[in-house]
Formats: structure tokens, C-alpha cells, sequence
């Protein structure tokens, strides 16, 4: 499946190896589980829906994804015949299928198999509608090393109840064990399970909770009680398990086991985390809290030599996972770059369900996030191999890229225009590089401009919050870079885009032809922006003097409007955009700009005169509501006559200097030579920033211009730095 970013009701990915940091997220509340079998296939089961208007859901909803994060298949679930079914685990079965498990009619301990494609292979109503495993708090799985599956939790009857699912889900054998409910008229909360997994022994590890402790079970691979432990909780300090994923073994044999806890004076949640060798004794248990009221535990387990733990920041989000040393103290942190809507449940990070292993010794997290519409997302998200993430996951933008496509082209100068003058949220790397960069999704309050409905983050191309003239400069500076100009879009029919056809031949040096949009036939009945490249293969054709320049015309005036022209010397092509600033349409037929092209000396053995033929490709016009307009771009020839030298040269061949060169910003410069009809000066995006006939000169910023001096002799250019 192609990756795209995320937006409203769509999938999202990012990365390219399976070694690096990648996300899925669709629509729906949460993943309450993952988990990735010997092939990097990947699985996750939770709540979510295929239905756009949100009408069609359930919590039973499984995903298949490559190593890479991409969509495999999806399962809704509704092809299973228990009555209600609502996931909480799943496990991969070596065949590139899954078992799921979960509870069915709101209690019973129930599960079902997938085969590579989705597909129902089994279900275990046979022994769900007769089972008495009826689970309080949803219940917790573990694959056991041989394939058989245990579903435990606390039961109704205060017992903690087990059962045993072979690989074919047949129902195998179930067992129980009394818990001890010392206290349960004042709180049943602190009995629920808070995980349970597999052991390297071929058994598994319980945990669950009572009143004023959590306890520790440990059985052997013939599913016998090893031993039994309990850990208080701090005196000042009420605990309780807050998921059902909680648990992991470490690579020591001992385990670690996370939960939630609320004490102090003024009752401030926080995590915990305890340390347990083999033999179940405790080694440390770690309170954290970074300064929040609300911040609850959520889990841990072993990333390389370290110990990571999350919590829930406002009871909702981690923003870092937080990582400890091998006694517990915290000495380090790895941000989650997911960043959310601004409302609810903190601005970074998401909601922690699972936490499971990578082969690659990173891990995978399930769970949900409020991204950029601050609805919940079911998400999935791939750690790097060393426990760490990318500069981002979902909100990322590329500078440049201002219309989200993929490329930094000539389109993006159109939703700088029809933002023009928007102002939103900065970005905290406002660098233009072309890397992903992390960015806070915003849009235009004004409802005025009700067809604002992108994500303007992607639009403010450097960052500073503000969309303007200065978004271009990305656009220039990472125009083509990794990405090929898109050269899909010339459309046989429409409205015209052509050169004057009162032009017909060329003389040596600098020529300008005009471009045409629309004519007495095909008018254009309404416009915004209008991108477009020129090309040519002719040998006679100075490929780095293409400039294609846009002033004042029918289309907008030099001051409503922003353009860009960039030149390909090797592939004699110069691509270009200009879009109105105004917010408005206009309408008319006529002349948009002019292009530059310089046609070279004749050279020995060449015929006097040569045809050259220029060609109007990949035009895209559009309208303020970004619909776009069919253009016919045309190409045409002209004679040239080669046998006449160059008028164009640099400014030495013309007897003229400039001095100081490199200047001072705000020193004036001097130009000195003979018959000096005017002086242009330009940036290097081709843009004329000042066309004077004498000093003074305008005060500069610091940068490289090219100048071009017109005398009785020719067109001469060069360039001065501005320091």
C-alpha cells in the first residue's frame, strides 16, 4: 500500500526500513495490542471501523502490516459468531496468520484464529458459550513457548481463572486460583490483572493486585504454581494496575512489572515500576512523576541493558518513554515525536496500551492518539533499533513541500497564495533542509476562507508561523531535490498557454518572448495561480539564460502576486509559478510573463540561420478553491539568424565593473563603463529586486544577486556579493 501522511480518515506511514521508526494510524479509538512474528509481519487488534461517517465499528478489528508498517489486510471482525466480541490481544502463529483474544458477551474468555489473508480458520464458541471464565476487568494473554494460549484474569466468583487454548483453539484445560479479597467492600479496583506473560522456561508469570499490595505468580510449563509473592505498596501511596499489559520478563529471568499510584498530600498520581529477580524477590520499585498532577503509570520492559517505562501524561498520553538504569534510577528519556490537537489530553505523545519487542531490539507500541483533528486514532508506531524515534512520525513536513505532494515544485507556490498572510502555530526546527520536521497541525480561524481546509503547517515552508513571501525561499531551495518534476500534467485541451506568435525569429544574445493565457476563443473565466516549465533541445539555446519572468499583467499586479522561476542549465529547462495573493479569482486572456532566452554565437561549420523550437510543458492552472483548469501548453518554432556575435557577455567583454565587489550591506556599489542604459539587479531566483538607470542603489540584504547592465553595445551580466 502506498504510504501517505495522515490525514482525516486515511492510513499513514513513515519509514523505509524495517530497522527504522515508522507509524500507522487509522480511524478508530485505540490498538490494545501488537505484536510481530519471524517474517516482520506485524499485528494489531482493537477498536476501530471502516465507515466513514463513523456508523460501522466495532472493537474487534485486526491488522496485518509489513515489516515496514504498511497495510496488509484488515479484519472487522464481523464473520465471527460470538454474540459480542471485544479484543484485547493478539499473537501471530508462525503461518503469517494471527490468533486473537478477548472476551465475548462482555465476560467470557473467547478467542479466534486468521490465516495469512484474514481469513476465519476457527473460533472457540464451542467452549465459550459453556465456560464459566467469566472476566472482570477484560483479562490478559500469553503464547507460552509450545503454541498454547493462557487467558487469565480475575473472575466474578473472586477466583483468578485460567484457560488453556490449544493451537487448533480447542479448549484444553482450565484452572483457578482463590484470590485473596481481603478488603473487597471498599475496593475491587485494586484486584484487576496487570499482566500476564510468557517465561523463557516454557510457563508464564500473573500479576494482579489486592488491597494495599500487587501479587506475583509464577507458573511452570505443566501450568503448576511455582511460587506466589506479594509487594506492599508505599504506605502514603494508593497503587492499582491501570492495564492489562503491564507485565514482562526480563533477560535476567527476574521481571518487571508497572502500575499506577496516587499519594502526597494533594494525592499526585504517578508510575511505578518494580524490579523482581527469577525467584520473584523484589529489587527496586521507582515512583515517577515529571511535575504533573495526572500522571499516571502505564509500562516497562527491557530495551538493550536499559529498563524503559512510560507514564500517562494528564491520564492520557506518554510523551517519553523514561529510561532506568539496572537500579532503577532514571537517567535518561526518549521522546515520542507524535504531537496532538490542543485540547483535552496533553499535546504530545499518545495513549499506551502494549509495548512489545521488535526483533531488531527496538519495539512497537500500540495504543491511540488524538492527531490532528483531536478525534482518536487506532495507532501503531515502530521504535529505531536502539529504542529512540525519527525527528517525527505523523506530523511531518517537509520544507518546501507546501502543498503536501511529495515534491517541492512549482504547484506549492499556489497554497502559498491561496494562504497568503495565514498565521498559526511555529515550528520548533524551523531550518528548511530537506528533512521531515516535526510541526503542530494548524488552520486558518478566519472562517471567511472556508475553503482553508488543508493543513496549513505544511504550507508555512520555514516554520515561523507566519505564511508570506519568505515560503518561497524553501520551495527554490529544495525545488527538485529528491523528486523528479512531476510531467503528468499537459492537458490536450483547455485554455491556451503560448507564446506571442508575433514573435518568429530570434537574434543572437538576449531575446524576450511573451506568454500567452487564453485568447478572443477561450478566455479564462477564472484563475488563482498558474505553474508551467519550458524546454528546449536546441544546441543554439544558452540552456542557463531560460528565466521565465512575471510582472505586472491582466493576471495580477507585481505587488499581488508571488513567482518563481528556476532554471535547469543541463536539461535547458526552466520551471516556473505564479499565484495572486489577493484571495480572489480573476478573469481575463493576454500576456503573463516573458521568457528570457539567449541564443548563442554560430560556431564553425553551423548554417547561418536554425530553427528553434521552445515547448510549454506540465502546465497546471488553478482556481482559489484549488480546482484546477484545463490548459493546452503549446509549443513553437523560431528561425534564428547565428550569424551575428553575441550581444550578450559578461560584464568585463563590455568594458564594465563594479567596485567594491564583494560589498558591505548598505555601502553603495559603483558601476563604471560607458553608454549605461539601465542596470537590473536580480536575486537568485531570477526575481528583479530593483531596476535603476543610476545611483543610488537600494540597500541590499546579504546574498548573492546577478546584475544586468544594458549599454549601447549589448546586454552585460555578473554577479555582486552582499556581505
Amino acid at each position: 500500500m502506498k504510504k501517505i501522511l495522515f490525514t482525516l480518515l486515511a492510513v499513514a506511514t513513515f519509514g523505509a526500513a524495517s530497522a527504522q521508526s515508522w507509524g500507522y494510524a487509522r480511524e478508530g479509538h485505540w490498538a490494545a495490542d501488537v505484536a510481530a512474528d519471524a517474517d516482520g509481519n506485524v499485528f494489531a487488534t482493537g477498536y476501530s471501523w471502516n465507515d466513514p461517517d463513523f456508523l460501522t465499528y466495532n472493537d474487534n478489528y485486526v491488522i496485518k502490516l509489513d515489516a515496514d508498517g504498511n497495510e496488509l489486510w484488515v479484519n472487522d471482525g464481523l464473520d465471527i459468531p460470538f454474540d459480542y466480541f471485544t479484543s484485547t490481544n493478539v499473537f501471530p502463529d508462525g503461518a503469517g496468520g494471527c490468533t486473537v483474544v478477548g472476551y465475548s458477551n462482555f465476560a467470557t474468555a473467547a478467542a479466534y484464529g486468521l490465516d495469512a489473508d484474514g481469513n476465519l480458520t476457527w473460533d472457540s464458541e464451542a467452549w465459550t458459550s459453556t465456560s464459566n471464565n467469566n472476566l472482570l476487568y477484560q483479562g490478559a494473554s500469553a503464547k507460552l513457548s509450545d503454541g498454547r494460549i493462557v487467558i487469565g484474569g480475575f473472575n466474578e466468583d473472586y477466583f483468578y481463572r485460567f484457560s488453556v487454548v490449544g493451537t487448533d483453539g480447542s479448549l484444553l484445560s482450565e484452572f483457578e486460583i482463590e484470590a485473596d479479597t481481603t478488603g473487597w467492600a471498599f475496593s475491587y479496583f485494586s484486584y484487576r490483572e496487570t499482566g500476564l506473560c510468557a517465561t523463557a522456561d516454557g510457563g508464564f508469570a500473573f500479576s494482579a493486585g489486592g488491597e494495599g499490595f500487587f501479587n506475583l505468580m509464577k507458573f511452570d510449563s505443566d501450568l503448576n504454581l511455582d511460587w506466589s509473592a506479594d509487594y506492599d505498596h508505599d504506605p502514603d501511596t494508593w497503587e492499582y494496575g491501570n492495564y492489562n499489559n503491564c507485565l514482562s520478563q526480563t533477560s535476567d529471568g527476574g521481571y518487571l512489572l508497572a502500575a499506577s499510584g496516587s499519594g502526597g498530600a494533594f494525592g499526585t498520581y504517578m508510575g511505578s515500576v518494580r524490579k523482581m529477580d527469577a525467584a520473584g524477590n523484589l529489587e527496586w520499585t521507582t515512583y515517577l512523576n515529571h511535575g504533573a498532577d495526572w500522571e499516571e503509570g502505564s509500562h516497562a520492559m527491557q530495551v538493550g541493558d536499559y529498563y524503559y517505562a512510560w507514564t500517562q501524561d494528564a491520564g492520557d498520553n506518554s510523551s517519553h518513554a523514561w529510561v532506568l538504569d539496572a537500579g532503577g534510577a532514571e537517567i535518561d528519556s526518549v521522546f515520542i515525536p507524535v504531537i496532538n490537537c490542543t485540547w483535552g489530553f496533553g499535546e504530545t505523545g499518545m495513549e499506551i496500551w502494549a509495548i512489545r519487542p521488535a526483533a531488531d531490539g527496538g519495539y512497537y507500541i500500540s495504543g491511540r492518539q488524538y492527531v490532528e483533528d483531536c478525534d482518536q486514532r487506532f495507532t501503531v508506531i515502530k521504535s529505531e533499533a536502539d529504542g529512540s524515534f525519527g525527528p517525527c512520525i505523523f506530523n511531518c513536513v517537509w520544507p518546501g513541500d507546501a502543498n503536501n505532494d511529495g515534491y517541492a515544485d512549482a504547484d506549492d507556490l499556489f497554497e502559498i497564495g491561496i494562504n497568503y498572510g495565514a498565521e498559526g502555530f511555529t515550528r520548533d526546527d524551523d531550518a528548511i533542509d530537506w528533512s521531515a520536521k516535526l510541526a503542530r497541525a494548524w488552520m486558518e480561524e478566519d472562517t471567511l476562507y472556508w475553503y482553508v481546509l488543508n493543513d496549513l503547517k505544511y504550507t508555512d515552508c520555514d516554520g515561523n508561523g507566519i505564511i508570506n513571501d519568505d515560503d518561497t525561499t524553501a520551495v527554490i531551495s529544495n525545488f527538485g531535490l529528491d523528486h523528479p518534476l512531476n510531467t503528468t500534467r499537459t492537458s490536450a485541451e483547455g485554455v491556451p498557454l503560448y507564446f506571442d506568435p508575433s514573435v518568429t525569429t530570434l537574434e543572437v544574445g538576449m531575446n524576450h518572448i511573451p506568454i500567452l493565457l487564453g485568447d478572443a476563443i477561450d478566455p479564462v473565466d477564472a484563475i488563482y495561480g498558474i505553474a508551467f516549465t519550458v524546454t528546449t533541445s536546441s544546441s543554439s539555446v544558452d540552456g542557463a539564460s531560460l528565466k521565465i519572468r512575471f510582472g505586472d499583467s491582466w493576471m495580477a499586479g507585481a505587488d499581488e502576486q508571488l513567482s518563481l522561476s528556476v532554471n535547469s542549465a543541463e536539461e535547458k529547462k526552466a520551471a516556473s509559478a505564479m499565484v495572486r495573493t489577493a484571495r480572489t479569482n480573476t478573469e481575463g486572456q493576454g500576456e503573463i510573463a516573458t521568457l528570457d532566452v539567449v541564443v548563442i554565437d554560430n560556431l564553425a561549420g553551423k548554417l547561418e540561420t536554425e530553427d528553434i523550437t521552445l515547448h510549454i510543458v506540465d502546465a497546471k492552472a488553478i482556481m482559489l478553491d484549488r480546482s484546477e483548469i484545463p490548459v493546452d501548453a503549446q509549443s513553437a518554432s523560431f528561425t534564428a539568424d547565428i550569424s551575428e556575435p553575441s550581444s550578450l557577455n559578461d560584464l568585463e567583454a563590455g568594458g564594465i565593473s563594479i567596485y567594491p565587489n564583494p560589498v558591505a550591506a548598505g555601502q553603495q556599489p559603483v558601476v563604471n563603463g560607458s553608454g549605461i542604459e539601465q542596470i537590473e539587479i536580480l536575486d537568485l531566483t531570477g526575481k528583479q529586486v530593483a531596476s535603476i538607470r543610476q545611483e543610488p542603489w537600494p540597500v541590499l540584504p546579504a546574498g548573492t544577486y546577478t546584475i544586468r547592465v544594458t549599454n549601447q553595445s549589448g546586454v552585460y551580466t555578473g554577479q555582486l556579493v552582499v556581505l
